[in-house]
This record gives structure tokens, C-alpha cells and sequence, in this order.
């Protein structure tokens, strides 16, 4: 009969030691507890909760999105579900795991109170063509699912909008029989299309589509831009479910407390969502080497991006887990889009705790000034700010029957 390997509290916390000089975790401590007793008991501070009593089914999902080469160590409350726990992973292909010997209870080091911060699982599809990361958030134990930042697939060269992605999507919830009540996205995005339209048509469930409020000042600056009448282009945010404010609260599930803050700067409307113990930042945050999102957009802000971020780091757990809309990584490391809230005030390139407003915005105005646009901005943007619906179909001029779909290009002449 196999039996789980063990890692003495001792050794846990010389190993966790060892991580905090990194910008990101290579350990992985997964709490097999009941939610109640984490309330009741509090957690070793950012263990992610993966109940052991799920169906077996539920519990493997709940693994499936960590690194199966990577260093994971199993807990409870005593040892005994984490090493069974531990041996259920072993055989699903986790490659170094440990069960911690007498668990929670045999733990010498500090234990953190709980938070109102339960896990969600987060199940990512990464877009490697627009390095865009989308996410399928889900309560394990109802299957309650929201769907964030989701992905139109786009052909510049054949001017061709297709669903791949998105039915990728679809497959991956009808595979675990998801309830998807809703589609957030973060902001009106400037690199990719938005597939929400396509899957609140195309999901059983008919989810809410979400955005940030101020939507409406993104609708009349482009709508401006690109010469919309406001027949074409209502700028009152009526092309989304809910308007979404700072300081409003629902939850996942039974018990997955979520909220959420507006942190404009890379454009008036980014809010960014906290979902239990996981935060999705849009474009607002970006992995610590990298940075912050730029601020040259219209009504982009340093300044108010710089707010925003401190917002973040006072007002959530430092172990909350960060998950970023991009990545763009240099080139001795692969993608990457999430790592922890402390990681990020330790170690952030552009906006670490020690970081000034004015060293800030220095470096990122000097960032900005040579960046180019996006490579799809005027597609995504003309179909993100009508919430994900292309241009309004238009009669040909030539046979008065054919109806075609149009992006606009603004063109200005430059003499020099």
C-alpha cells in the first residue's frame, strides 16, 4: 500500500522561508479542510482550500490548473486527509507532493484568521496569440461559475471574427456541468474582442454580462473617435447587464465572499474583482517583473493607476492571489499570471511599496512614450464598447441587399 511522503512544520517553514525572496511561489500548499474549519481555526497564510470531501471528480478539477512539477504540500487538521489527499495527487501525475505531518495541528508556525477569502477554483485559458489570459472562476461546491475576460478569436488578414476560443470555453463547462451566472469584463479592452455577447447567446444558463460603471466615459471619447452617432453607439452603458460600482458585494456559491474596486488608470472603467481569496486586475497590474498596464489611453491616468494599486494592497489579504489579464514575458521565462498581493508590494518593478507617485509616474510616462497601439485596437474597442457586438450590419450601396460589417480606421496625415 503506497504512503504519502512527509514534511515535518519545521521543514514547511524553512521552505516557505526560502520563497520569500522570489517574485512568484514555487510552493503550493493546498488545504484539504472543511470551509467551517477554516473559518473556525483560521489557515497557514496563502494555503489554497481544495475540500477533500468534494467528489473525486471536483477534487482532481480543483487541482488540475496547479503545477504538477512543482513542490505541493497537502494539510488538514491532523494528517490523515492530507495523506490521502496526497496520494490522490500522486497518481494524477503530481510529480513532488508531501502531506504535513500532524497538519494544522502539529503546525508551529503563524496561523492566519480567516478572511472572508474561501477558494475558488480558477481555471485558465491563456490566448498566446493576443498573450491575453481569460478564466472560468467556480465554487467547487455548488458549481456556481463567472467567466472573466473571455476571448473572440480575430483574423486581421482575412477580416474574420471566429469562437474558437470561446467554444473552448463552452466545452471546458459542459465538461464539469458548470452553472455560469455571470461574464465580467474588467474593461473595455484595447488588444482583443470580447466573446461575452457570444457566450451569454450560446450558455444554457443565459449569465449577466458585468463592467465597470464609467463604461459610459470609454462610449463617449471613442464614440467620438470614431464618429459613431449615438444612435450607433448609445453612450449610456445600456449594452450590459449591470453597471458595476466600487463597494458591491454578492458571493459565489454559498459562501465565496466576492467585491470589487474601481482602479482606473489604463482607462476610467477597470474595476477589478475579488473573488474569495483571488483577485482578477484586468489590465491594472502585471506580473512583478513586468509592472503596471500603460496610462497613455484616453483618460488614462499615472497618477490615478498609482491610487489605485495602493487601493488594492490596503485593502485586500496580502495573500489574495493576483491573477493579471496579460502577460508579456521576457524571454528566459515562460507565461505566468498570477502570483500573490504581497509578491507584488515586495516586488513590482514599477509600483513596490517603496516606490514614490512621482518615481511611478516617471517611469511609466517614460514606458508609455515608446509603446505602440495595440495591434487590434480599433476592432476591439469598436466591438467591446457596444459589449461585445460588431458594428452595426450595413446595406451594400451597390446591389441595395448584401449586408456587410465595418471597423473604422481613423487616418491622420503626418507631413513629418
Amino acid at each position: 500500500m503506497s504512503t504519502a511522503r512527509q514534511v515535518t512544520a519545521n521543514q514547511l517553514s524553512s521552505w516557505l522561508a526560502a520563497q520569500e525572496a522570489k517574485s512568484h511561489n514555487d510552493l503550493i500548499i493546498v488545504d484539504v479542510r472543511e470551509r467551517h474549519e477554516i473559518e473556525e481555526h483560521g489557515k497557514i497564510k496563502g494555503a489554497l482550500n481544495v475540500p477533500f470531501r468534494l467528489d473525486p471528480v471536483m477534487f482532481a478539477a480543483g487541482l488540475s490548473d496547479l503545477n504538477k512539477h512543482g513542490k505541493v504540500v497537502f494539510q488538514c487538521m491532523s494528517g490523515r486527509r492530507s495523506d490521502e489527499a496526497a496520494i490522490i495527487a500522486e497518481k494524477l501525475g503530481f510529480e513532488d507532493v508531501y502531506s504535513l505531518e500532524g497538519g494544522i495541528k502539529g503546525w508551529n508556525g503563524p496561523v492566519q484568521p480567516f478572511m472572508n477569502n474561501h477558494s475558488p477554483w480558477v481555471h485558465t485559458v491563456f490566448d498566446a496569440e493576443t498573450e491575453t489570459a481569460q478564466y472560468v472562476v467556480t465554487d467547487l461546491e455548488t458549481k456556481e461559475a463567472f467567466i472573466v475576460d473571455p476571448v473572440l478569436n480575430y483574423d486581421p488578414f482575412s477580416s474574420t471574427v471566429h469562437p474558437l476560443l470561446a467554444k473552448t470555453l463552452m466545452q471546458f463547462i459542459e465538461k464539469y456541468e458548470l452553472n455560469v451566472s455571470k461574464i465580467i469584463d474588467t474593461h473595455v479592452h484595447a488588444d482583443h474582442l470580447s466573446a461575452a455577447q457570444y457566450l451569454k447567446a450560446e450558455l444554457p444558463s443565459k449569465p449577466e454580462f458585468w463592467m465597470g460603471k464609467d463604461v459610459t466615459q470609454v462610449q463617449e471619447v471613442f464614440g467620438e473617435k470614431y464618429n459613431l452617432t449615438r444612435d450607433e453607439l448609445k453612450p449610456t452603458g445600456e449594452q450590459f447587464d449591470k453597471l458595476v460600482s466600487e463597494g458591491m458585494q454578492w458571493t459565489l456559491g454559498k459562501n465565496i465572499q466576492c467585491s470589487v474596486l474601481a482602479t482606473p488608470g489604463h482607462t476610467p472603467a477597470c474595476m477589478s474583482y475579488r473573488i474569495g481569496d483571488a483577485a482578477f486586475v484586468g489590465d491594472t497590474l502585471f506580473m512583478p517583473d513586468i509592472g503596471t498596464a500603460r496610462c497613455d489611453f484616453p483618460g488614462g491616468s499615472a497618477e490615478k493607476m498609482y491610487q489605485s494599486i495602493h487601493k488594492m494592497y490596503n485593502s485586500w489579504p496580502d495573500d489574495t492571489r493576483i491573477y493579471v489579464g496579460h502577460d508579456y514575458p521576457p524571454a528566459d521565462r515562460p507565461y505566468r499570471v498570477v502570483t500573490s498581493l504581497e509578491k507584488h508590494k515586495k516586488f513590482n518593478k514599477m509600483i513596490n511599496e517603496s516606490v514614490s507617485l512621482e518615481e511611478y509616474k516617471k517611469m511609466r510616462q517614460e514606458r508609455d512614450s515608446k509603446l505602440k497601439a495595440p495591434r487590434y485596437i480599433h476592432p476591439s474597442i469598436q466591438t467591446n464598447l457596444r459589449g461585445g457586438v460588431l458594428p452595426t450590419p450595413e446595406l451594400s450601396v451597390h446591389d441595395k441587399k448584401t449586408l456587410q460589417q465595418f471597423f473604422k480606421i481613423p487616418v491622420r496625415w503626418m507631413s513629418s
